[in-house]
């Protein structure tokens, strides 16, 4: 069937007002995490306090993930004037559903590469592998929570990369962005 969102056109899009999160600042949460590991190594500090510690900075990262997600999805919604499939507090919040969170994970990731591919302006990777790429990420917390918020971010970073360049290609050539208007005396005749 088909829908006003498939139509590769610019009239069905507008600018939106929000702008894309700030997907470094997760970065900062994955570098002290690592700063904290590395620490707890070479002085030997207790556990159970470094544990706390690590627990915190993970329930920080995941939650300023989750606001992540939010914003981007905030901006398809402003993007496609509320006619994207997903909201964005469905976007945050189906992660919080046991089970479901792990078909979700592919289940945005998906619609969102779609919907980007589908105006062809910019490309992007399949939906299902972004999804792939954030359920490893997400067992790599099991492993090192450094490398898990890590992986995570840089997923987050892409898609928000796509996003942000697929706006400013939305708003089009300005004036200023092309090239100088050749000098009109080059079509004259040579005079003899």
């Amino acid at each position: 069937m088909f829908s006003i969102l498939d139509a590769p056109t610019t009239e069905n899009e507008q600018i939106p007002t929000s702008r894309p999160p700030w997907v470094w600042v997760g970065f900062v949460f994955a570098f002290a995490f690592f700063v904290i590991e590395i620490l707890w190594l070479a002085l030997d500090l207790e556990e159970r306090g470094v544990d706390v510690i690590l627990k915190l900075i993970v329930l920080g990262g995941s939650i300023y993930w989750l606001i992540c997600i939010h914003r981007i999805h905030k901006i398809l919604a402003q993007l496609t004037r509320n006619r994207y499939p997903i909201t964005p507090g469905q976007a945050a919040g189906y992660h919080f559903v046991p089970f479901y969170n792990l078909v979700w994970i592919f289940k945005w990731p998906i619609e969102l590469s779609e919907y980007i591919n589908r105006h062809g302006r910019v490309k992007m990777i399949p939906g299902g592998l972004i999804g792939t790429l954030f359920l490893v990420a997400l067992l790599l917390r099991f492993f090192d929570g450094s490398f898990g918020l890590l992986c995570t971010f840089a997923v987050t970073m892409y898609i928000s990369a796509k996003l942000k360049q697929h706006v400013r290609t939305l708003q089009g050539i300005t004036p200023d962005q092309l090239p100088p208007l050749p000098d009109p005396a080059i079509f004259s005749r040579p005079q003899t």
